[in-house]
Parts: structure tokens; sequence; C-alpha cells
């Protein structure tokens, strides 16, 4: 018996090792996006005010990549290869939550699930942060686990210490923050001593200084961060941020686009058919025996992260993009996984099926993205063929367009009338136009249509871009 357990483990292991091959082999060489450029930049010269990177400024994750950066030459990669990384570190501490409720076996299966994930090997490619972040935030949920647990005031600061780094590389996980309350709570129950108390948060707000500090730092005082700041909050919650306050699509519209197609459709099953068919499959042969009391009580820190998170992605932030939501599939998948593994028999076949399943899909769409142009690069390549006199007016395209040093003229505008007072100086010359412009000056109520003649479409996977994975180039005739 031990030694058919040593094989599997071993056989886990080996499946996890051909994993991280693939994902280190397979780090996008792309910066494709605006964020990912602004994180591409930043390697070369870190400046906030040049938006490299934008606020908060991401100080650890950059501080990462740079230390990456000195082996890696291109950028995005090096971003990609630290992510990489972090999440693979974080299979330690999954491995460790899950075997205080399973065997040892179970809980390498659940790892394997874990990581196998093809949203995540998505997200860990990229140039990003969420990739680091993931990893960081399973260390820290093991770190309250270890804290609520045990006596000794180290296992208290471990917490403080692994959510100050968590802020450092994506304040917007800033939630997660609440089991801190949860922590100190039980440890005013047991000690009745307000200076304790005191001396725990304050060691919390001086390590949130450690990479604060460091940003004021870089904009040369406490005025110019404190103006970047307001800025940023200013646009996340009025103008580009996607939060409820911004968008008249109703709550239960949200509400569906981040159940639906965020966690279950994009994030769970990564946007495969045959992937939705075996989860949906493998969680209706347990349905009835399911018991939602015992789930509860047995995972009740995870759904209480899980649940304050969610309402934070669907009232606070952009759900146009999966990737936000992210942090709700991997706590969910996560408890479930484990919940299910200690409570019903027959399970293990049944998710490291699961798991070949997704490691296939995972190699996959690593490949696709590592090697498929977005469709912003085929545009830049597209008009660099073009003959004559040109511009192009985008609406953030021309960010990825800086970065390419297309040889060519483009500009962003947001504002209707100020992009025909610059057309006025371009007479003689042809003029596109992008339709994401379009659908900007569309939301402002100008219809343009009948200045519109189709000049060439360009696609790339949804799954990678789900904002500018389809581009139209317009030629704008007056």
């Amino acid at each position: 018996m031990v030694r058919k357990h040593s094989f599997i483990v071993t056989g886990v292991i080996a499946l996890l090792a051909v994993l991280f091959y693939f994902r280190f082999r397979y780090t996008s060489p792309f910066a494709a996006t605006w964020d990912e450029v602004d994180f591409a930049l930043a390697l070369h010269r870190y400046d906030l005010l040049a938006m490299q990177p934008h606020f908060p400024g991401y100080p650890f994750f950059i501080l990462g990549g740079m230390l990456v950066h000195v082996f890696i030459h291109n950028p995005t990669q090096a971003l990609a290869v630290f992510n990489g990384i972090v999440v693979a570190s974080a299979s330690i501490p999954m491995y460790l939550l899950a075997r205080q409720h399973v065997s040892r076996i179970s809980a390498s299966i659940v790892v394997l699930v874990m990581q196998t994930n093809g949203y995540l090997s998505i997200l860990t490619m990229q140039p990003m942060s969420e990739g680091a972040a993931l990893g960081v935030l399973w260390w820290y949920i093991w770190s309250l686990f270890l804290a609520l647990h045990r006596k000794e005031t180290t296992m208290k600061i471990l917490p403080l210490v692994l959510f100050a780094v968590l802020m450092g590389i994506r304040l917007s996980y800033a939630p997660f923050g609440i089991a801190l309350l949860i922590l100190w709570r039980q440890d005013w129950k047991r000690y009745k001593k307000a200076s304790r108390l005191i001396a725990f948060i304050v060691l919390a707000l001086l390590l949130q200084c450690v990479w604060l500090g460091a940003l004021i730092f870089s904009e040369g005082g406490l005025v110019g961060f404190l103006k970047l700041s307001y800025g940023f909050l200013q646009g996340h919650f009025t103008e580009w941020g996607g939060a409820i306050t911004q968008t008249k699509e109703p709550l239960y519209g949200r509400l569906y686009r981040l159940v639906v197609h965020n966690i279950g459709w994009t994030g769970m099953f990564v946007q495969s058919v045959w992937l939705a068919v075996i989860g949906l499959t493998s969680f209706l042969l347990y349905w009835r025996r399911f018991s939602l009391r015992q789930y509860l009580i047995e995972h009740w820190l995870v759904v209480l992260l899980l649940l304050v998170y969610f309402v934070w992605n669907l009232l606070a932030q952009n759900i146009d993009k999966p990737r936000h939501s992210f942090p709700i599939v991997m706590l969910l998948l996560f408890s479930l996984i484990v919940f299910l593994s200690k409570n019903r028999k027959g399970t293990r076949i049944l998710f490291v099926g699961l798991a070949m399943a997704q490691l296939f899909t995972s190699i996959s769409l690593m490949k696709e993205q590592a090697i498929e142009n977005p469709a912003i690069y085929q545009l830049a390549q597209y008009l660099k063929k073009q003959e004559g006199e040109f511009i192009v007016y985008t609406w953030e395209e021309t960010r990825v367009m800086e970065y390419l040093h297309v040889p060519y003229e483009h500009k962003r505008f947001y504002k209707y009338d100020y992009f025909l007072q610059d057309k006025k100086y371009h007479t003689n010359d042809t003029i596109y136009v992008t339709n994401h412009l379009v659908d900007g000056f569309r939301r402002q109520g100008i219809e343009v249509s009948g200045h519109l003649e189709e000049e060439a479409r360009f696609h790339s996977n949804e799954i990678f871009d789900p904002v500018y994975n389809d581009i139209i180039l317009y030629k704008w005739i007056d």
C-alpha cells in the first residue's frame, strides 16, 4: 500500500513538472494591452507619472520582474517567468492547507487539479500581476490558518508580512485583509491586552509603509503621490475602471456575467465545452450528497474570503475582464475539491481525470498565447504595409503601437470634438479609425456609421484579451 501511495504521489509530481516546464517554455512575448505595456516599460524605467507602470505601482511585482530581467532580455517574458516561479511555489501552501482535511495522496491530487487549471496557466504566462498575486495569496491564506491555530506570536506576525507583500503586488486584493480582523479578534479574546492588539495594528501599518514609502520616494514626495492616488481613484470609480458606479448595466446583468461567464465559463472551464461537460458531470454526481452546512463549517475562512471578494468584484471592479474574478474561482475550486475528497469516496480517479484534461487544455492554450499574434499586433503589422501618407486614430490601441515603435502616425482620442479638430490637419492624408474609437463615440451619443468604410478585420483568442481581441479598421470618409 505504501509503495502504491508513493507511486501516485510521484506521478502527481511528474505531471506538475510537465506543467511547469511548458509554462516556462510558453511565456508570452507580447505586450498586447495597455496594462501589459505599462508593466513591460517599468522594467526599463520605473515612473508612475509616465504610467510605467500605472498607479498604484505594483512595486514588489516589478522588483521581481527586474530580478528575472537580468537573465531574460524580453521584459514581458521576464515578468511571466516571475509569475511562474511564484505560482509554482504556491503548490506548497495549497498542499499544506489540503493536508488539514485529507490524506497525503488526496492533498497532492488537490494541488494537481488547482495548478492545471487552464485560466491560471494563461494568467501566469502573461506579463500581468495576477499570477504573482495569486501565488502570494495562497501563502497568505496558509499563514492565516497557522496564526489561528498556533499560539506563538511569530505566527501572528507572518500574515501581516505576507499581506504587505500581497498589497505591494496587487492592491485590488485588499478585501482579503478582512481576515486580519478575525485574527486580531481571536487574539484579543485570548489575551485581553490592548497594548498587544495596538502593537499588531501598528506593525501591520508599518509593513504596508515599506512599499508605500518606496512609491512616495519615487514620486519625489507625498504631495505628488497623493495627486496620483486621487486621479487613479477618480478614474477607477467614474470613468475607465468598470465599477458599478459608472455603468448603466443593471445589477442582475453584472451578476449574471460575473457568475456564469467569469467564474464558470472562463475561470472554471477556460471556455472549453469538453471541460465544462466533465466538470458539470462531476458536480452532478455528488450534488445530492453534498452537505452545504458541513462544507461551510469545514471551510468557513475560505468561504468568508470568497464572499467578501465576490462583493468587491461585483461592485467595484471591471467585470469585463475575467482575470479580476479569478481569486473567487481559485478559492471555490480548492474548497470544493478538498471537501469532496474528504467526504466522498471515489473522487481520486475523477479528479485525476479532470486534472489530465485540464493539463492538455492548458498546454494548448499556453502555446497559442505564446505563438499567435494578438489582434493589435496584426493591426500594427497590416498598417506597416500601407503606402502613402495616413494616420490612424484609436481608443487605447496607440499605447501598444508606441511600445512597438511603429513608423506611422497614430493618435488616441476619447472626445469626438477633439478628433474632428485634429482631423483638419490631415486633409490630404488617408484617415483610419478603429472600432473601439467608434464605439467610444457612440457611447457619447454620436453616430458616425455614414463616415465609415471597412478596411480590415483582426481577431485573436478572446480568453487572452476579452477587450481588444476583435479589431475592425475603418477608413474615414468625409
